[in-house]
């Protein structure tokens, strides 16, 4: 049974409310239509009733792609060699005019919120998200859903007990409600190494990976632009950055703040914004600007609006994500149809996120860094990024000796996603496999990071993805910032000469209990195509 609110249940208030809101006086229509995202009932939670009245609630709507058979059809043109739209890129707004909603299709959703009540409603410059606040009955009788407070753990949160679900003149136009629930939130792939390194292992400056992975060559990334998603109070990161590029005999990276430098008061990510800014500049040489997109959470709606930020700005070429959650998780709340629509976005305009595959091994994403069940994480399934997985790096100084599959590496085959074009290509499979390249993840072979002022050993794919993302700031740059989506110049690359990667097959992802992927020639479930031989790859990609 629903629990009442204002004399109403659930159900029937929120049909009243929403159809005489968007009726205006007219004849009313009673349909509802579920969106993405579906009834979240959190795992080992207890129900404690109604949410709070007193509560406000930030949501996040993903408004549906428009054209989306012609978008697809334009992306493989774009990856495809012999098209003429080969190697080619949208602006942000030509990808906006063409296949967003229409501004007045924007408003029409907007309207439908300020009169159920919502508050701060907006809508992004690309027309791909909108945001609000609202109380949760309002968004109860908006949505035709109910929002339930849970004792989980030790903490409080909420989900919805219902689908989503939206009237019939916004069927066609919103895609998921992102921001129901906070019970599951995505969590950084980060590691500190074991008492017991191995003998070949040891810790290295996150300048060292550019000689290991042949990069010295290669232009430095200094006319490219990165992006970090990071969460949370900054300033020690700058100062942190500060010392490692003074220690490094570096140039200041200027540093660009979206929307800005302190977001909050949690200094909780800081080893890890300091993993990736340290780690993207140091393999880089440096870049031209790093933009740190600050989520005020790292719940789902509040990266959504960054990774969306990123999109719409239309600057940086590179994205770094060193985070992920559950697949299914993801799947179910209705961030993977949100956030698949802005990936593919980005790849139509030629920006790259890199993607963290996780450090759970095959087992990375529904209960930490690793849970029961075999399951990738997400955003790194998603087809319209990369994702980076791990590896256990052996060195002779900065010398590139050998590697093996890191054993915690995620790495697997998606349940709800489909392989990209290129992918499918090439391994035959109908369903997204991850990673499609590794890097150094291990964190007895990890980054000696400047936390707090002091040097940390810091590893896991959070360590792979910033050297993945600083690796394509150099090769951008070495090409003038031509090249498109990396993704697909990643596969194109498989076979030529010189050898673009080094191919890893031992080990696998198994973990201690194992049940995981191997590693094995050509592509794999826990390295992809291998890592980086900068100046190999450098020399082949785009041909």
């Amino acid at each position: 049974m629903y629990e009442k609110r204002n004399g109403l249940s659930g159900p029937a208030a929120a049909m009243a409310i929403g159809i005489a809101a968007l009726s205006c006086g007219a004849t009313a229509q009673a349909a509802w239509h579920s969106t993405s995202s579906k009834a979240y009932v959190p795992d080992q939670a207890v129900r404690l009733g109604a949410l709070p009245e007193t509560q406000s609630v930030h949501i996040v709507l993903g408004l549906k792609l428009q054209n989306e058979t012609a978008l697809d059809d334009l992306l493989m043109r774009q990856h495809t060699l012999g098209y003429r739209d080969y190697g080619s890129s949208l602006s942000a707004a030509q990808f906006t005019g063409s296949y967003a909603v229409t501004q007045r299709q924007a408003e029409t959703v907007a309207a439908y919120l300020s009169r159920a009540g919502f508050q701060n409603v907006s809508v992004a410059p690309n027309r791909l998200l909108m945001s609000a606040d609202a109380r949760p009955s309002q968004i109860e009788a908006a949505f035709n859903t109910r929002l339930s407070q849970y004792q989980l753990g030790d903490r409080l949160a909420f989900a919805n007990d219902s689908d989503a679900q939206v009237p019939d003149a916004l069927a066609g136009l919103v895609s998921a409600v992102i921001g129901l629930q906070n019970a599951d939130h995505a969590h950084t792939m980060i590691e500190r190494p074991s008492a017991t390194p191995e003998a070949t292992t040891a810790g290295h400056d996150p300048t060292a990976f550019a000689p290991i992975y042949d990069a010295t060559s290669v232009a430095s990334g200094g006319t490219t632009d990165i992006g970090i998603i990071s969460s949370g109070n900054l300033t020690q990161v700058v100062t942190d950055l500060r010392t490692f590029e003074s220690q490094n005999s570096l140039s200041q990276v200027n540093l660009v703040f979206r929307p800005s430098e302190i977001n909050g008061t949690s200094t909780s990510g800081l080893d890890e914004w300091d993993l990736d800014s340290q780690s993207s500049t140091g393999i880089a040489g440096t870049v031209k600007d790093i933009y740190f997109y600050n989520a005020a959470s790292l719940d789902a709606a509040d990266l959504a609006t960054a990774y969306n930020l990123a999109v719409s700005d239309d600057i940086v070429k590179a994205v770094n994500v060193s985070l992920g959650s559950c697949e299914k998780n993801s799947y179910t709340s209705g961030e993977m149809a949100t956030d698949d629509a802005i990936f593919k976005s980005a790849a139509a305009i030629g920006i790259t996120f890199f993607v963290a595959s996780g450090d759970g091994g095959a087992k990375t994403g529904c209960s930490g860094h690793s849970g029961l069940t075999v399951q990738v994480s997400y955003p790194a399934s998603s087809p319209s990024v990369v994702a980076v997985g791990g590896t256990t790096l052996s060195t002779n100084g900065n010398v590139w000796a050998s590697e093996t599959a890191w054993k915690d590496s995620g790495g697997g085959v998606s349940k709800y996603e489909t392989a990209p074009t290129w992918q499918k290509a090439a391994t035959g499979s109908s369903m997204r496999e991850v990673p499609d390249v590794a890097m150094d993840a291990d964190p007895n072979s990890g980054a000696l990071v400047i936390v707090k002022g002091s040097s940390e050993q810091i590893g896991g794919t959070s360590l792979a993805t910033p050297l993945s993302t600083g690796t394509w700031a150099r090769v951008e740059s070495s090409h003038s910032g031509s090249l498109s989506y990396a993704a697909p110049l990643i596969y194109a690359a498989v076979g030529k000469t010189p050898v673009p990667y080094h191919d890893i097959t031992s080990g696998s992802n198994g973990g201690l209990l194992g049940g995981g992927y191997s590693a094995g020639v050509g592509y794999d479930e826990v390295t992809g195509w291998g890592t980086f031989d900068v100046a190999n790859f450098n020399a082949v990609v785009g041909e």
